[in-house]
């Protein structure tokens, strides 16, 4: 096959899996990339020239039409200046993820040795990344999900990061030493299993449920638990961070917002606009 016939059955045949031709653009550079070229590259060759290993990329493309996410098939996606493996076994850490590291990392110093806990961690792309900038802190990463943890482990030891994984379910009662933290951040599951029909397939059939889905009687649930478990672990000053449903934003602002032990309780907006991320702090 030459490469001009690939680059068409490529498109070709995303647009025939039902992929928005905006996403079949971005597939394509990622594509390319990955071969070690670009787009301009490859638009640059001989368009008649044979395409090495042309198995190799149609078993890529089968895959991609059968809307499996690119992170699956390259394995791995950059985070924070980290490249985190990644696979069914914990959500795909997305931008909006790295831009609450951001947030979080720009309110602490980097020359004063807090204790950082990340609340359902998955794959352990917060804990890592708080790691990697700042070294000094000593971070944990939680979850319920064992698999989601020997992940997270693999990644703490690619990245020679040294996190304190540990498996622990938010709906338990509050245990250990109380008080113990600087710092808590969670993206934990936010939505409601009415919406799964919305989902893109890349998403609703290869990522885990268990980190997507909140309780269908209660789509505020972990972060009710969140609530509990930050207001007994939490040192006064300490700051809680957290990624929320866009819809919900509003709701679980106000959870942090009533109690008396809570204060300088904020939503912010991610790079889309959208209201993404709580912060507070408690007294």
């Amino acid at each position: 096959m030459t490469r001009a016939a690939f680059q068409s059955h490529f498109q070709l045949t995303l647009q025939s899996a039902g992929v928005p031709p905006e996403e079949v653009r971005a597939l394509w550079a990622r594509w390319t990339e990955w071969v070690g070229e670009s787009r301009l590259a490859y638009a640059l060759e001989n368009p008649l020239e044979a395409l090495p290993h042309v198995e190799n990329h149609l078993e890529v493309l089968r895959r991609l039409a059968a809307h499996e996410p690119w992170a699956h098939i390259v394995g791995f996606v950059d985070f924070a200046g980290l490249q985190v493996s990644i696979d069914h076994r914990a959500l795909i850490p997305r931008p909006e993820t790295e831009e609450l590291l951001g947030m979080l990392l720009a309110q602490h110093p980097e020359d004063a040795a807090l204790q950082a806990l990340d609340w359902s961690t998955g794959s352990g792309c917060l804990a890592l990344g708080m790691k990697h900038a700042r070294s000094l802190w000593h971070v944990a990463g939680w979850d319920v999900s064992e698999e989601a943890l020997s992940l997270a482990r693999r990644n703490g030891q690619t990245t020679g990061l040294d996190i304190a994984w540990r498996n622990a379910s938010l709906s338990d009662p509050p245990s250990g030493p109380a008080e113990a933290w600087d710092i808590l951040v969670s993206n934990p599951p936010y939505i409601h299993p009415d919406e799964e029909c919305t989902l893109d397939a890349s998403v609703r059939d290869y990522e885990p449920s268990l980190a997507l889905f909140s309780p269908a009687e209660d789509v505020l649930f972990f972060y009710r638990r969140l609530q509990v478990w930050a207001s007994y672990q939490l040192r006064s000053g300490g700051s809680l961070w957290l990624e929320c449903h866009a819809d919900h934003a509003q709701s679980t602002a106000k959870l942090f917002a009533y109690p008396s032990n809570w204060k300088d309780v904020q939503i912010h907006r991610d790079f889309c606009g959208k209201e993404r991320f709580i912060s507070a702090q408690k007294l």
